[in-house]
């Protein structure tokens, strides 16, 4: 892929999506640097992956949600080459139940938290001339599934920033795509 040598940070790492896009780039020689809120399940993905490639792997516990949590991936971190915007969806439910809290709380994890990171990381990827972010999202943006509305609408809110956005960065070699 052409990527060898390249950093990446991977949120929500230890399992799942997360942890099999950590390994994907590891296998091309990538070098990361992976987040998550279980530092017992973390630690041993990074072992694993440290064992499968031989690549630098730095793990960072914490809640990527939060603003301490993103400020200690970024530090693991300073020059992020390719990110992977990752964190759990909210709960399902009848929206009739959700109140303010839980539409903030969504907005925060699903496409503030990703808007954040881009923010953080993009510029530097610009000035270098090279940057890739991948934002795993729910196939419910396209295909909107009921009882799916906190990660819905967060998540295409996150889409429509996203394509507008990755229009100015394709020129500065930064691509920006979802994952659905």
């Amino acid at each position: 892929m052409g990527i060898k040598g390249r950093t990446a940070l991977v949120c929500a790492a230890s399992k799942g999506l997360g942890r099999a896009c950590a390994m994907a780039l590891a296998a091309e020689g990538v070098n990361v640097v992976i987040t998550a809120r279980g530092k017992e399940a973390l630690e041993a993905t990074a072992g694993e992956i440290r064992k499968a490639t031989g690549v630098n792997v730095v793990a960072v516990a914490g809640d990527i949600t939060t603003p301490e949590g993103r400020a200690a991936a970024l530090a693991a971190c300073p020059q992020v080459d390719i990110l992977v915007n990752n964190a759990g969806g909210p709960p399902p439910g009848d929206f009739r139940q959700w109140d303010r809290a839980a539409w903030i709380a969504a907005l925060d994890a699903n496409m503030l938290t990703p808007i954040e990171l881009i923010k953080a990381t993009v510029d530097g990827m610009m000035a270098r001339g090279f940057g890739r972010i991948v934002n795993i999202t729910s196939s419910a943006v396209k295909s909107p599934v009921d009882g799916l509305g906190l990660s819905t609408g967060a998540r295409s809110g996150l889409t429509g920033f996203v394509a507008g956005l990755a229009r100015s960065t394709v020129a500065r070699g930064v691509t920006i795509n979802n994952l659905l």
